[in-house]
């Protein structure tokens, strides 16, 4: 009886010994995700403050811009008094400039989000500058008014013409491509916030999970934790399975990350980091046939259609470009209108010549784009590369783009060829 009282004994100190531990890890879980729940939320309202003071200050931003908007517009119709038109767009850059400063004070800024302001603050002062060349235009002009002569009126109309050209050609420009990156820094600072925000609704359910749990272990018998054991055992197998999962979908993620690192998403041809990969290590010891093509006037495009219509126009010359020198070299999109061609290993000089001119051609053909015939006439260079002629594939381009804009200069649609000296 002593011997059973003892084992009795034992086992009563045993429970007590897993009641007391159940209790600690209780309270320790239960601690730990208070705390942890407390930090979560403080992380989602510093997430939305610094989304409201974000938004606020680019809301401001484009506030103030279309403000200064409206003023020049009222200034280029003449409608109502100039001078006050002009003397309201100085302060209202000033806020603007306040607003810029105080973004860029902002922390935790996506990266994308940071360049895409600066692409904006840069419009922005090239914008500002741009109105204050027609605001002196505008100075001039009254100062002819105000001092007339025998040539004001000519002076008049011919001033009137430098202002409405350079509102066409460089004011409109700026004004729109600072919307432009501001809506766009606009969705990125938008699709961060959506990133957090779900990674928090996330950490929170799994937070209510685990505190459920631990809560109903507590209550349960010690022969409970026993079974509680096997189910995290079970679930930490599902998590390293799910885990296994999310880093095959990981590495397919970076794999297509660092596809469209070297790929034009427009055109779907490699850029000019793929020519880099590709040729660098050719310059040293390989021979090769490299030739550059570029679009005469290829602006006119974009300021008389748009540049959604130059897109397409430029996504249907590559495709053409696909399909009939697929076969015969490598192609690149390395700039906006500019196509690079280095011709497979078996063609020799002459052929390539020949494919240059037909390169040139098919480029230079008429395309119907969105029911409208489009066709420019195309410059560019040909090069037989010799080993050790380049440094590096900067010096390589910089000796084709000179070559071709030689030909640009005289003329264009022609093709020169690249002389070494």
């Amino acid at each position: 009886m002593a011997k059973n009282k003892s084992q009795n004994q034992e086992r009563k100190g045993g429970y007590n010994n897993a009641y007391i531990f159940a209790a600690i890890l209780l309270f320790v879980v239960v601690l730990s995700n208070m705390l942890q729940t407390s930090y979560l939320y403080g992380n989602n309202q510093r997430i939305m403050r610094q989304t409201s003071n974000t938004m606020n200050c680019i809301n401001q931003i484009n506030a103030n811009l279309q403000t200064v908007n409206l003023e020049v517009t009222s200034l280029m119709g003449n409608v109502g008094v100039p001078a006050e038109h002009a003397a309201k767009i100085g302060p209202l850059f000033e806020a603007i400039n306040a607003q810029i400063n105080r973004f860029e004070s902002f922390e935790n800024m996506p990266d994308n989000a940071r360049r895409r302001f600066k692409y904006a603050k840069t419009y922005l002062n090239s914008y500002n500058s741009q109105l204050k060349e027609v605001q002196s235009l505008y100075q001039q002009i009254q100062a002819e008014y105000q001092n007339p002569g025998p040539q004001t009126a000519e002076n008049i109309k011919k001033i009137g013409g430098q202002i409405q050209a350079k509102y066409t050609q460089d004011v409109t420009p700026m004004q729109v491509s600072a919307q432009q990156m501001l809506l766009a820094c606009i969705e990125i600072v938008n699709a961060d916030v959506q990133q957090k925000q779900g990674k928090l609704k996330t950490a929170f359910a799994t937070v209510e999970i685990v505190m459920a749990s631990v809560l109903i272990l507590g209550e349960l018998s010690i022969w409970l934790i026993a079974r509680y054991a096997a189910k995290v055992r079970r679930e930490l197998e599902e998590r390293e399975k799910n885990l296994q999962e999310v880093g095959a979908r990981l590495k397919s993620t970076r794999q297509k990350a660092s596809d469209l690192a070297v790929t034009n998403v427009l055109t779907g041809m490699k850029n000019r980091y793929a020519l880099d990969n590709d040729v660098a290590e050719r310059l040293e010891s390989d021979r090769f046939n490299i030739a550059v093509f570029d679009m005469d006037n290829f602006r006119i495009i974009n300021d008389t259609y748009g540049y959604d219509f130059g897109d397409e126009y430029l996504a249907a010359v590559s495709e053409k470009l696909k399909a009939e020198f697929g076969d015969v070299a490598e192609i690149y999109n390395i700039t906006g209108n500019e196509f690079c061609f280095i011709f497979n290993r078996d063609i020799t000089e002459s052929q390539a010549m020949n494919l240059v001119q037909n390169i040139q051609a098919v480029m230079s053909s008429p395309y119907t784009v969105l029911n409208l015939s489009v066709q420019l006439t195309v410059s560019g260079a040909m090069y037989h590369y010799l080993p050790g002629d380049c440094l590096n594939v900067n010096s390589l381009l910089v000796k084709l783009d000179t070559t071709m804009r030689n030909a640009k200069m005289n003329g264009g649609n022609m093709i020169n060829t690249v002389v070494n000296m």
